[in-house]
């Protein structure tokens, strides 16, 4: 592979230069540009086959650059680097040929496994290159794919053996499967197949393992509105079986060959609607483009139940306020897949901060770019609440370790969650358990990690963070209630111990 990068922040350039020479030795470094201009004129001489660029640059940015490329009739794979501030810029370009993006600053693991994808997906549609001009998938496929163009050789050949001139009408039927395209395609082609033939029309159908979807390309019909009707009748006001709720159609028509690459690319990001509408109605355009929709409203009252019931480890709490939050959006209202995406993405940045800081999630573990890129590239409802899982996944509300504590400290702990507020003292503690202070605090240290103040303290501020996020009780109320007689004094204990004022933090995670 050859690759074009485009990055106006000369640290990160040549940074991201170095690490492709040292991971990937066998892609050939083209050229470098620090603006969109400088990287097109790279791009237009040298045809890589791979670019990688940001979106915010000087002189001409990112998109602008992407869109002039595909203006040319060049088509690389494309790699956009882009902050979350920047994000729904990177799910727009993906009509300009954008394969994946890669969130800064850059992490080392994760754009090496992005480049991974790409040079598998590369040798894949290399495969797919035929010598000759072949099936009508194979000249569809290589269409899709930009590994492949048409000339005037290809169009005679596709009019002389399929009839398909400049202008005949095409219909594009997107079969979108999720996670079960692997497991589920073959068997969707064979059904694909036995209705199409039904309707005695002329097809083929290309799979396109990056979308996790079939494309059928239909032609020798009567008219759009028949194979609308007919299609529906057949798939969708059929009662299907239970595992085929993760599949939705769309459908759009173009004219001729030339329109099959834009037409897939404008109906791909449409087929998300069907989390509004279900998975009982064809997503047709330009129908779909014309619908109205109402402002979503961010359920801000469930984000604060669900931050109180994780601060208070309720599990039932935790699960029924979730199917609530799912359930808000299907309240027979017309919203946008976007808003509702983007209502996910803020639910869950809510409860993976709280979690943070109550310290019941494995943050480390969470794949953030990860469970951004599967929610808003959810295109069904069940791909939006399967989101939640990987989440819910690395966090406990009962710690760890416990089943290796001791039962003096076991008791010790029971003792200060129950007694907090009271002011009790490690030699207290030590005295009804007819054990010394030395001994218990040396214990106490050596199986939770850390001292009985420390421990003692944090816990009382975590009762404060709980009283802040789920009451309405004043400072010096709260401050009572954990164990602290002077509100000033713990002002100054949670500013230390939090970065923040008490004030700052309720504002914060409200």
């Amino acid at each position: 592979m050859r690759a074009v990068v485009v990055e106006d922040e000369i640290l990160i350039r040549e940074g991201l230069c170095k690490l492709m020479q040292k991971m990937f030795p066998e892609i050939i470094i083209e050229g470098v540009a620090g603006n969109g201009q400088e990287g097109l004129q790279y791009i237009e001489t040298y045809q890589p086959d791979l670019v990688i660029t940001d979106i915010k640059m000087p002189v001409m940015d990112g998109l602008s650059m992407l869109g002039k490329v595909q203006e040319s009739g060049l088509f690389p794979k494309v790699i956009v680097l882009t902050a979350y501030s920047e994000f729904e810029y990177a799910k727009q370009a993906v009509k300009l040929g954008v394969c994946d993006y890669i969130i800064k600053p850059v992490v080392v693991q994760e754009f090496v496994q992005t480049i991974r994808i790409i040079q598998n997906l590369y040798e894949q549609e290399q495969k797919r290159t035929p010598e000759t001009m072949g099936s009508l998938e194979h000249i569809v496929s290589g269409l899709l794919y930009g590994v492949s163009s048409l000339d005037d050789k290809v169009e005679e050949f596709l009019e002389k053996k399929y009839q398909i001139a400049e202008g005949t009408p095409l219909i594009e039927l997107l079969i979108y499967m999720g996670d079960c395209f692997g497991t589920g395609r073959e068997k969707k082609r064979q059904e694909m197949c036995r209705i199409l033939e039904q309707k005695d029309v002329w097809y083929c159908l290309v799979d396109m393992e990056y979308d996790r979807t079939i494309l059928a390309l239909i032609y020798g019909y009567s008219s759009r509105q028949e194979i609308d009707r007919w299609y529906q009748n057949q798939i969708l006001f059929q009662r299907r079986d239970e595992r085929e709720r993760h599949v939705s159609y769309g459908m759009l028509e173009v004219m001729g060959v030339r329109g099959i690459r834009e037409g897939y690319q404008t109906l791909l990001p449409y087929m998300d609607w069907n989390i509004v509408l279900g998975d009982d109605v064809l997503i047709s355009y330009p129908k779909i483009a014309d619908v109205q929709t109402e402002v979503c409203i961010y359920p801000v009252d469930l984000e604060n139940q669900m931050k109180a019931a994780i601060c208070t480890g309720e599990q039932e709490r935790i699960r029924e306020i979730t199917e609530r939050f799912h359930g808000f959006f299907l309240n027979g209202k017309m919203y946008s897949p976007k808003e509702i995406k983007e209502s996910y993405v803020r639910f869950q940045w809510a409860i993976l901060n709280i979690a943070k800081e109550v310290g019941c999630i494995d943050y480390q573990q969470v794949d953030q770019k990860n469970l951004l890129d599967h929610i808003m590239g959810a295109k069904t409802e069940e791909e939006l609440q399967r989101s939640f899982d990987g989440l819910f996944g690395h966090m406990s509300v009962l710690g760890k370790g416990a089943e290796t504590m001791s039962l003096a400290v076991k008791k010790t702990q029971s003792m200060i969650h129950e007694f907090y507020a009271d002011g009790i003292t490690l030699n207290e503690i030590a005295d009804r358990l007819n054990l010394t202070q030395e001994y218990l605090g040396s214990q106490f240290h050596k199986e939770v990690g850390e001292n009985f103040s420390t421990y003692i303290r944090n816990y009382r501020l975590l009762k404060a963070k709980e009283l802040l996020i789920g009451t309405q009780l004043k400072q010096y109320e709260i401050a009572e209630k954990v164990g602290y007689a002077d509100a000033k004094y713990f002002a100054r204990v949670f500013k230390e111990c939090v970065g923040m004022s008490p004030a700052e933090y309720r504002k914060s995670n409200r």
